[in-house]
């Protein structure tokens, strides 16, 4: 029996112990040979034009760069296939390899191309790189927590090499940050249940092949994510860390809608990326600023969102910053403008979007 063949039958099996480790999260390890099946030199020549000036005509070097750098960052090794892809329109091999590179090669080569599976990027899928979707009980205090701590990355902007850390972007676990009481691994504690948020963002970086600088398994097994993709946090002591590995901004974006929490992360392109619009919050000022509160303690934060405030019929765009107060009369830091109300202006003219 061939080898290809009993690692691939055993790869279910296996995948969840090679995705435990320890701090700092790394790819599992690679069956190298695996990426040949994948790869065309001519194919790969031809399409970079800057390894014709680092690396030229070497069938063997271009290969080595595909395998150990090329495919992770999106580049295709032919005309059909491309990593990145395969992993974001194929959810059940993610769930079954998960950071297994090599095999996601393997699985293309001798049954997904067969199988008629999707292998390269699709129009649709825009500027996405990576998304998850987990799903929790709305009827309980800890949706509340889910849903506040969702809200507090939702926007979040990385710029190249630049860090995150989950603890300090939702905020410490307290009641005066609207957090609540709510099941722990162990008894009840405030905040409970935002390990899913943490833990959904990480199974969306697993899928865009983003590596976590720091990452913890859970104790034991949770409900909401298979062995390997969740990520738990404890304020002060564990946290879940990345920074952007891409050469272009990324955005992270969030929703909590009928009990499903889905992470995306995307390239930013400075475009409007607006996706929420909210008609059932109120706004809340103080000391002459504003900001928008949903209810349940959840604000507006980091980033664009459309309100219809008033209830008319037609939503304003407003750009709100990390602790929730909305801009005014000034440009954004991504080069909006916006006038004194915080309404987004275009040639002084609000721009506006029907509910």
């Amino acid at each position: 029996m061939k080898k290809t063949q009993m690692r691939k039958w055993a790869i279910a099996g296996t995948a969840a112990l090679l995705m435990l480790g320890s701090v700092t999260t790394a790819y599992a390890k690679e069956h190298k040979e695996d990426y040949r099946a994948v790869f065309d030199a001519q194919y790969y020549y031809d399409q970079n034009p800057d390894l014709q000036e680092t690396i030229g005509m070497n069938p063997e070097a271009l290969f080595e760069h595909f395998a150990s750098a090329g495919a992770k960052e999106g580049r295709s090794g032919n005309a059909e296939f491309n990593l990145k892809a395969y992993i974001y329109n194929n959810p059940d091999l993610f769930l079954a390899y998960k950071k297994n590179l090599s095999d996601y090669c393997l699985h293309y080569a001798t049954i997904g191309k067969q199988e008629g599976r999707v292998a390269l990027r699709q129009e649709e899928q825009g500027n996405i790189i990576g998304s998850w979707t987990t799903y929790y009980d709305e009827t309980v205090p800890r949706a509340i927590n889910v849903r506040l701590a969702a809200q507090r990355i939702n926007g979040k902007i990385l710029q190249p090499g630049e860090r995150m850390s989950f603890c300090d972007s939702s905020m410490s676990r307290t009641v005066a940050n609207g957090y609540v009481s709510a099941p722990l691994i162990k008894g009840y504690g405030i905040g409970g249940g935002i390990c899913q948020v943490s833990s959904t963002l990480y199974a969306a970086m697993c899928q865009a092949l983003m590596p976590a600088i720091e990452r913890h398994p859970h104790s034991k097994p949770i409900s909401y994510l298979p062995v390997g993709l969740d990520a738990t946090i404890s304020e002060g002591y564990l946290d879940l860390k990345f920074a952007n590995n891409f050469d272009k901004p990324i955005q992270i974006l969030t929703s909590t809608v009928d009990g499903a929490l889905t992470v995306t992360i995307q390239f930013y392109d400075g475009s409007e990326s607006v996706a929420i619009v909210e008609t059932t919050g109120n706004w809340i000022e103080k000391n002459g600023r504003w900001w928008y509160d949903k209810g349940n303690g959840v604000y507006l934060q980091n980033g664009w969102y459309w309100v219809d405030g008033d209830r008319d019929g037609n939503a304003e765009c407003y750009y709100f910053d990390a602790d929730g107060w909305m801009a005014a009369d000034c440009v954004t830091a991504d080069g909006y403008h916006v006038d004194k109300n915080g309404a987004w202006v275009v040639d002084g003219q609000v721009q506006k979007k029907q509910v």
